[in-house]
């Protein structure tokens, strides 16, 4: 009895982030081209150095599709992301109006609704601000049609910038340092990271909707 030995598989999550940015065409073609050069790379070099040869290559394919994004069309991406940003902006404090509007209406019975407030105020505010940038990350992925993730990317960059902005205009307006600051610099961390998350994550899910639909169907 001889036992086969399957051949080494590329790292499948540098596959799946080159997917991410390449469209389904160029998808194709270029992990083909990685995976035929990965199985000659691994017998001469063993499967770890393979690996890392394949993440390397990944890393490049995806900067220079990241470029070849942004060299495309760069003014109708630019107003898409401007689009996310403004949105994203001057809908920062919805999370906290909807929840104030749930308290204000539960208010006659806050003694029979205690929990509901704690709960409402530790894990809703974040639930909500989750779901708002979900939201805008869809829309900004669906506008830009073969971008999506480039495009979240970039709302996520002029987000970050902002913030970084903002926060080192309260410090320097802040002569004596106070504690306040520090309450400040935790809620934007916060705020951000849970857009960051969001935008990412509805870039993705369109991207991998899109590719998915633009599949042809095989019929048996």
């Amino acid at each position: 009895m001889t036992l086969t030995v399957s051949p080494p598989r590329p790292p499948r999550l540098a596959a799946w982030l080159v997917e991410l940015f390449a469209s389904a065409e160029q998808a194709e073609s270029i992990l083909g081209d990685l995976h035929e050069e990965f199985s000659d790379v691994a017998p001469k070099s063993g499967v770890v150095s393979a690996h890392r040869w394949y993440w390397r290559q990944s890393v490049r394919t995806i900067f220079h599709l990241f470029g070849a994004a942004l060299r495309k069309a760069p003014w109708s991406l630019a107003s898409i992301v401007l689009v996310g940003f403004l949105i994203l902006w001057f809908s920062a404090s919805v999370p906290e109006r909807v929840s104030m509007a749930i308290l204000r209406a539960q208010r006659p019975y806050s003694n029979l609704h205690y929990d509901f407030y704690l709960w409402l105020i530790n894990y809703g505010v974040p639930i909500a601000c989750v779901v708002r940038s979900l939201l805008i990350g869809c829309v900004v992925a669906i506008l830009a049609k073969g971008r999506e993730v480039v495009a979240t990317i970039m709302v996520i960059v002029v987000r970050s910038a902002s913030a970084a902005l903002l926060l080192l205009f309260v410090y320097e307006i802040n002569p004596y340092r106070e504690p306040s600051f520090a309450a400040v610099f935790h809620f934007f961390v916060f705020r951000w990271v849970l857009d960051i998350i969001g935008i990412l994550v509805a870039g993705v899910l369109v991207r991998k909707l899109r590719s998915v639909s633009s599949r042809p169907v095989t019929m048996v």
